[in-house]
């Protein structure tokens, strides 16, 4: 009797674990390119203090996907060497256990200036 309530009790446990968490998944895309932005540094933290959760990085296609992220609110940073920081917000809960957050655009950080054009006078 005792091993069936510990099967029961821990098959609980773990259903309950599990539905308690959620994933968010996007792309990192460059929009003046029109190509994805690939090793991109995915940052999870959350909202209230910015202490990080978790971290990963984006494939060769731009795409990630973080998991098993308890419920609340969160930030998502975005960074890549060649580009702007790009920051996304979102929430898991009971409604809303997998976020796909599509392509997010990343800005190239160079850019180019116009000509300068310098004159001066004989004197």
């Amino acid at each position: 009797m005792r091993p069936t309530i510990t099967f029961f009790c821990c098959l609980f446990l773990s259903a309950q674990s599990f539905s308690q968490s959620g994933k968010v998944t996007g792309i990192t895309f460059d929009t003046s390119i029109n190509q994805p932005v690939s090793s991109a540094t995915i940052t999870l933290m959350k909202k209230k203090d910015s202490s990080l959760v978790t971290f990963t990085m984006a494939d060769n296609g731009g795409r990630f996907e973080v998991n098993e992220i308890a419920d609340g609110e969160y930030r998502l940073l975005i960074t890549q060497v060649n580009y702007r920081n790009a920051i996304k917000y979102f929430t898991i809960d009971n409604a809303h256990r997998s976020i796909d957050l599509g392509k997010i655009s990343m800005n190239d950080k160079s850019k180019v200036l116009d000509e300068v054009l310098i004159r001066a006078e004989l004197a």
